[in-house]
């Protein structure tokens, strides 16, 4: 029987993604959003199932906003003042963002181009997704929610005030760059 002990000799390289030859990026999701209903309304599900799968998802949102909504699911929050200066953006292994955000905000738009262009994360957009909805690149998805994050949305949707419609699935866009080995959590739409 081996005991704790005996393996501490081992060095532990610690768990991520690897994205190219050279980088070994953790599993970090940064959420770009609007509003605290808007995220937990669109994406809230999605997000708590990643947090319950070990990511670290930290949701970025303008001062001011109560947060309760995101600790039900789980996720940490950063109240900031814009998402563009926002610091882990580029070692993010991915980034969501809503898309009235990438709307109105140009330098946060290229950025995140960037970022496609370069394969350097995966990058979900949810809401109206004229912008990306038609670059190649990105593809719609959808995520079918796991009954843990369906108890915990609604918790979080009547946090903020907002109806409990059906919450089996929440659609998006992305430019997924790799797929989890147990199976993707955002599949292509049909």
């Amino acid at each position: 029987m081996f005991g704790v002990d005996d393996l501490a000799h081992f060095d532990r390289k610690g768990s991520g993604v690897r994205i190219s030859g050279e980088t070994l990026h953790t599993y970090d999701l940064r959420v770009v959003a609007g509003d605290v209903g808007g995220v937990v309304a669109a994406a809230g599900g999605w997000l708590c199932d990643r947090v319950r799968a070990g990511w670290k998802v930290t949701v970025l949102v303008p001062p001011g906003h109560d947060v309760r909504a995101l600790t039900i699911l789980g996720v940490g929050v950063d109240a900031g003042e814009s998402a563009a200066e926002e610091p882990g953006l580029d070692s993010a292994a991915a980034i969501a963002v809503d898309a009235r955000v990438l709307s109105g905000d140009e330098q946060l738009r290229e950025d995140v181009l960037r970022l496609v262009d370069a394969a350097r994360a995966e990058i979900t957009v949810w809401g109206g997704s004229a912008l990306f909805g038609s670059d190649g690149r990105f593809g719609r998805v959808r995520h079918r929610l796991s009954a843990a994050a369906r108890a915990f949305k609604a918790r979080a949707l009547e946090a903020t005030g907002q109806p409990t419609p059906d919450l089996a699935v929440e659609e998006f866009v992305s430019a997924a760059l790799w797929y989890p080995t147990d199976g993707a959590d955002l599949v292509p739409h049909q």
